[in-house]
């Protein structure tokens, strides 16, 4: 294709390919961690013979490290992809798909530096690995030019912003989905004090931190989130005056992007001002990310608008 570097769009595929290896490895490695963990404690009061073994701690530091070189993979392949075409590697559905995928992955190991949160290990990257899949099979799109209502310096602005928006949004939803399976067990943990489930639950719910940690954690990614994606609303209305002279005209992706932006307001609002912790601001939580989905998987792939240029096939 006229314009393309076919040696580096092969490469950058080639490196997604191997990114998505890594990531699985890596995802099945924070899962052994925490199932050997768990048989483990339940081996803890019982002697067991002085010899030389993986502990669980190892498997997850390696996991981290197989993190890590993913990340740097994903790096390459987008590097790659932009280098093929000369230009921005996010103009498609394929490519924004890795690239919230790459920042969902860069806020967890962001993370993991400044507070002890490799337990999100397994939570993270088994979506990523998903979303990966399904990028690389029914988004995915050769390496092309953009199209010309797409060549502008705004792309560079807009979609950095929802892309970084996104892959907030997504480990956040991850650890609110957490912090309702701790509650889940902690619950059931209670009924029935000594009996084998109330071991059971309560033995899994000891693995992952408090639902008041999660709770806060999941508040302050979303707070880190929200700002970048109001951002994006605004630089998308100012390019969609440049390219169809208006602002705002309620297109679907615009429609969207405006519900999934009031939906993240009300969990801010409720925390902020009603005071709203725990599972009513989880369930905000969770329709602002349900929103968001709807945003980009339905709108482009289903509803025809405006946006269509962004659907599958770039």
């Amino acid at each position: 294709m006229p314009g393309v570097n076919v040696s580096l769009a092969h490469a950058s595929d080639v490196l997604f390919m191997w990114t998505v290896l890594v990531y699985a490895v890596a995802m099945f490695g924070y899962s052994a961690e925490f199932a050997f963990s768990r048989i483990g404690r339940s081996r803890a009061e019982k002697p067991v013979p002085d010899e030389r073994r993986v502990t669980p701690e190892q498997i997850g530091r390696v996991a981290v490290g197989l993190t890590v070189v993913g990340w740097l993979l994903h790096v390459g392949s987008v590097v790659t992809r932009g280098a093929a075409v000369n230009r921005v590697p996010w103009g498609n559905m394929y490519e924004f798909s890795t690239m919230v995928a790459l920042v969902a992955v860069t806020v967890f190991l962001v993370l993991l530096t400044r507070q002890p949160v490799r337990f999100l290990g397994a939570f993270v990257m088994t979506p990523v690995v998903l979303y990966l899949g399904l990028a690389g099979t029914v988004l995915y799109a050769p390496a092309a030019p953009l199209q010309p209502i797409l060549n502008s310096y705004w792309i560079k602005i807009h979609v950095v912003a929802a892309i970084t928006a996104s892959g907030g949004f997504m480990v956040s939803g991850v650890i609110t989905m957490l912090y309702l399976t701790r509650t889940w067990l902690d619950r059931r943990a209670s009924v029935g004090p000594g009996t084998a489930a109330a071991v059971e639950y309560g033995g899994l719910s000891r693995w992952l931190p408090s639902a008041e940690r999660l709770d806060r954690l999941a508040y302050k990614v979303i707070g880190f989130a929200f700002p970048v994606w109001t951002f994006a609303i605004i630089a998308g209305a100012i390019w969609a005056k440049y390219a169809w002279s208006r602002y705002w005209g309620w297109d679907p992706k615009e429609t969207w992007s405006f519900i999934t932006w009031v939906a993240y307001a009300a969990y801010l609002h409720a925390r902020a001002t009603a005071g709203w912790r725990g599972r009513r601001a989880a369930v905000l939580s969770l329709i602002g990310f349900s929103c968001l989905m709807v945003d980009y998987y339905v709108v482009n792939t289903v509803i025809s608008g405006l946006h269509s240029y962004a659907g599958v096939g770039g």
